[in-house]
């Protein structure tokens, strides 16, 4: 029986490794960071806490929505099993959000063809984001949650616009790159990160709403998704280079 569960965890390891992202330079990517066209009409909504698991086959992340969503007094109990996990708790900081276009949908698409939904254990998902590659900052760590001084930036296809209005969290290398928090698994701020050397972290009082879109150019949805010790999420929004990664 022990062998038995050996094997089995063997097994499971293998499989989770193998979904493993690779790095932008192992899958060659490489785009522009002009800002991507957007739709002629936003439909933007406000915005609550975001219920969201990732299919580790398929590489795809899907979100509570579409006609049957999980309720929040489920959430906590609901326990996906493989390919399937939990993101981390997705508490978000941005007033509202345009949610476009599901991955893999034709980009002449059209209203409700638009969204992609999936059923999973009795609700309904909708396909948000389909994870394309991982760098670290300061070495390889835990790629959902890193270890102290590191930093993961995901790049992810996710054909969204949010928008803050008040006031923003900003992170910046002090090189030309900038970062809005825009979700906290705890629920509140916090400016205490420990960064890698360089970086920092302040709230920035806005003057006006701060929109942010997908880079590319064109039909493209990339997002450039920075994660730190404390299970804080940044998107970044301004690049101190014409193209991603840099080729300086």
């Amino acid at each position: 029986m022990k062998r038995n569960i050996s094997v089995l965890t063997l097994l499971i390891t293998f499989l989770l490794n193998s979904c493993s992202l690779k790095t932008a330079k192992e899958v060659g990517l490489h785009f522009s960071t002009e800002k991507s066209k957007l739709p002629d009409t936003l439909n933007w909504k406000k915005i609550g806490f975001a219920k969201e698991i990732i299919n580790q086959k398929e590489m795809i992340v899907v979100i509570s929505g579409g006609s049957n969503p999980i309720p929040l007094d489920k959430w906590d109990a609901f326990k996906p099993t493989f390919p399937y996990t939990k993101n981390i708790d997705r508490h978000l900081l941005f007033q509202k959000t345009a949610f476009y276009r599901s991955p893999n949908t034709d980009v002449n698409c059209k209203d409700a063809d638009c969204i992609k939904q999936r059923e999973y254990k009795n609700y309904t998902w909708v396909e948000m984001a389909k994870p394309v590659c991982v760098d670290y900052v300061s070495g390889k760590t835990d790629m959902l949650k890193p270890e102290k001084g590191h930093l993961v930036i995901k790049t992810i296809q996710k054909c969204q616009t949010v928008m803050f209005t008040d006031s923003i969290f900003q992170l910046t290398d002090n090189k030309g790159n900038y970062y809005v928090m825009h979700a906290t698994e705890s629920g509140k701020p916090d400016t205490t990160a420990a960064l890698p050397d360089g970086w920092s972290l302040k709230k920035v009082i806005l003057k006006e709403p701060l929109i942010i879109s997908p880079f590319g150019g064109g039909n493209e949805c990339y997002y450039n998704i920075v994660g730190d010790n404390l299970g804080q999420g940044y998107h970044q929004y301004i690049f101190a280079d014409n193209f991603y990664p840099s080729t300086k």
